[in-house]
């Protein structure tokens, strides 16, 4: 799967403002709940950055740094919902 393609699959979220403002991307969409989830945690990722992670960890298998708040459901009765973001 190229990064194009796996782009396509993510939802991109930002929550907060200005400095507080933190990046979080979802991937693996199935009946309006997600697999994957990466959230920047202490330091506020770019979202190129934080899409790069993503990436490497679902396709590659390279594990995120501490520094990234991560989430992965291995069943489907594991997948989480996403809160709508106004």
């Amino acid at each position: 799967m190229t990064k194009k393609e796996f782009k396509e699959l993510c939802r991109f979220d930002e929550y907060g403002y200005g400095r507080k403002k933190r990046n979080a991307i979802f991937y693996g969409y199935k009946e309006h709940r997600y697999k994957y989830m990466v959230k920047t945690n202490v330091q506020n990722y770019k979202k190129a950055e934080l899409f790069n992670i993503l990436y490497d960890w679902v396709t590659k298998g390279i594990v995120p740094d501490m520094y990234v708040n991560t989430r992965f459901a291995e069943t489907d009765d594991q997948m989480f919902k996403v809160p709508c973001v106004g």
